[in-house]
Formats: C-alpha cells, sequence, structure tokens
C-alpha cells in the first residue's frame, strides 16, 4: 500500500497549469501532532509501506522536520516532492542525516527564460539550482520530472541535457490536468494531442534508441485492448494506493477527491469499505466509454473525467483524443460533457 500525503496545499510558485486549487482550501490545516497521527494511522492500521509527502510545497511548512522525522522514524519508505527552491542549509543536513528513499523534483525548465515563464517567479529559478546542489552536496537520492506545456514543447532536448549534465534520472509527463476544483485554466497550457504523441515518440527514441511501435493491435479489431476493465477505476486508485489531503481527508485519488472521509475521526475498516465501494463499482452501461474497444488503451479515467466534465462517468475528451492519435486513428466528434443534460449512471444520484 502507498499513499501520497498532502502535508500543505500552499506554494511559494504560481505555475499556470498546477492542478492544486489557486485558493488553496481554508484550514485548519493539521497541526504537527495531528499531521504525525495520520502517519500512525496509514502506518499502523491501513499498512501503508511507502509514504509520499507532496503539496503545495512541503518546504514551506516550518514543521517539516518534525512531520518527516517522525514518518523516517516509522520505518516507511519516505518519498519527497518539491520544487526544490525553499531547499537549505537546514533541510539538506536533515537529509544527509536521516535520507528518504527519494526526492523527486519538478524542474519547470533549463534556464531562468522557460522555468519563470512557468512558475511567474522572478529570481525562482536561481533558488531551484541552489536547492539542486545543495541536495546533491548531501549525497540525497534525486529523480527529476518535467510536464511539458506550451511552454516548453520546445525545450525537452536542454532539459535531458541539464538532467543528465548533473546525473540526474528523469521522465517526463505530457498531459495537463484541471484542478481538482473543478478550474480549466491548467489546460490553456496543453499541447496539442498529436504534439503528445510526437514528444512521447521522441522521449521513447532518446532513451531506447529504437523507434516506438504505435501500430493498433491486431486483436482491437472488434476486441478490446488488453488490460479493459468492467470497473469504473482501472488504476490502483483505492486499492493500492491513497490520498490524504491538508485537512486529513483520505480519498483514492490526488486528483479525483469524491467521496472523502476523515481518516483521524473514522475507524479505518469502515473508511476501507466505502472507499472500496466506490473504486469497484461498474462503468455506467450509458457512459461514453462504455463499449469501446480501446478503453484498455486508454489514459482517460474517472478522476480527469471529473476534472475535464464535473462528472467521473463521463469522458475527458482530451485523453481520448490523444488515444486516438497514439493509434492514428481520426478524432471523435464530441459533445460538450460539462453540459450533457443526460444523467449518467450513479451520475443521477
Amino acid at each position: 500500500m502507498s499513499c501520497l500525503f498532502e502535508i500543505t496545499p500552499t506554494c511559494n510558485l504560481r505555475c499556470h497549469f498546477c492542478y492544486v486549487a489557486l485558493d488553496p482550501y481554508k484550514g485548519p490545516y493539521l497541526t504537527t501532532e495531528q499531521a504525525c497521527g495520520v502517519i500512525d494511522k496509514l502506518a499502523d492500521e491501513a499498512g501503508v509501506l511507502s509514504l509520499t509527502l507532496t503539496g503545495g510545497e512541503i518546504f514551506s511548512r516550518r514543521d517539516f522536520p518534525e512531520i518527516y522525522s517522525y514518518a523516517w522514524s516509522k520505518g516507511l519508505l519516505v518519498t519527497l516532492f518539491t520544487n526544490a527552491t525553499m531547499v537549505t542549509e537546514k533541510v539538506a543536513a536533515l537529509l544527509r542525516e536521516r535520507p528518504p528513499h527519494v526526492v523527486d523534483v519538478t524542474i519547470y525548465g533549463a534556464d531562468a527564460e522557460h522555468y519563470e515563464a512557468t512558475t511567474g517567479i522572478r529570481g525562482s529559478f536561481a533558488k531551484f539550482e541552489r536547492g539542486i546542489r545543495l541536495l546533491q552536496e548531501a549525497g540525497v537520492r534525486l529523480t527529476m520530472k518535467h510536464t511539458t506545456s506550451n511552454l516548453t514543447a520546445d525545450h525537452l532536448h536542454a532539459v535531458r541535457a541539464y538532467c543528465e549534465e548533473r546525473g540526474i534520472p528523469h521522465r517526463f509527463g505530457v498531459t495537463i490536468e484541471g484542478r481538482h476544483d473543478g478550474g480549466d485554466e491548467p489546460t490553456l497550457y496543453r499541447i496539442t494531442p498529436r504534439k503528445v504523441v510526437e514528444l512521447r515518440d521522441t522521449v521513447h527514441q532518446l532513451r531506447t534508441g529504437y523507434a516506438r511501435d504505435r501500430a493498433l493491435p491486431e486483436c482491437s479489431a472488434g476486441a478490446d485492448l488488453p488490460g479493459a476493465s468492467e470497473r469504473l477505476y482501472q488504476c490502483g486508485a483505492g486499492r493500492a494506493a491513497l490520498f490524504v489531503d491538508a485537512l486529513g481527508q483520505v480519498s483514492h485519488c490526488v486528483l479525483d477527491r469524491e467521496p472523502s472521509f476523515p481518516l483521524l475521526e473514522m475507524p479505518w475498516p469502515e473508511i476501507w469499505e466505502r472507499i472500496g465501494e466506490w473504486v469497484n463499482q461498474p462503468l455506467p452501461a450509458n457512459a461514453p466509454c462504455s463499449g469501446c474497444s480501446l478503453r484498455g488503451g486508454c489514459e482517460n479515467c474517472p478522476a480527469r473525467s471529473r476534472a475535464a466534465t464535473g462528472s467521473p462517468y463521463l469522458k475527458d475528451t482530451y485523453q481520448c483524443d490523444i488515444t486516438h492519435a497514439e493509434y492514428g486513428l481520426e478524432p471523435e466528434r464530441h459533445p460538450d460533457y460539462r453540459n450533457l443534460a443526460r444523467p449518467v449512471g450513479a451520475c443521477v444520484n
């Protein structure tokens, strides 16, 4: 079991395509004692082995050392998600003394121009570079990830070179989600579905030296792609993974946060049962994706559908178009699912 624990939703950067609400939900956020109580319940009752601390920006919490040290003392494999701009010598010393499993740093660009075009904060690139230097000097295991937007679509090779020059493993993401509160401003920074496929091809070529095979499997002619399921959720959300927000609400997914339950107030068996009921429900027969032979190879999911339409039962048309582009198919003509009058499945409730 793994868990993503958002210890704060606030951040020192203002990235244009962030999926976290621009005005973070109001507190009071978890106290230090409550955050440690969450960790106790996850480790002792939920059986969590891998814990990721995320934000917002995790180092913006003044009590980060106490929360991290407590999780570390519980024997959990602790991963840290950060932008590295708030790493101090004190933080680096803590992580040298109590090494995390990995620190996963988001890189928004390989130079100040591209980096700060995304973050919206002048001087943030210099702080990022200082943070990376301090972490490497502390001997911390680092990885980097970069989300390609229309601000950095021409910048992939430079980001790759930046990471490789420093010996840091890296990966690229090529899709951007709407905000978890329903705001769709981040989608303005998406690259086109065909550009997504081109960038995936480029990344694959760089990593392997071979062209990526994107041929549509023969079995898909009248049959489902491997991996298709009748369940609404095909991933490990609520089965092998959980999310806890900064108010202590636990749910199955960081993007799709409903239903959620107060972790410190409810018995764990009841929470687990309720989450299981939600994620194991069938895909409604009248849902737009029901019966689609490409569903097993599509990255559309209830979380993305809810972010795009307000309902987990409808369709994120962007992901649908990417899947069609992957297999050389023409995109479908989509209705405006946000304004769909006809109820779908459990949406009627």
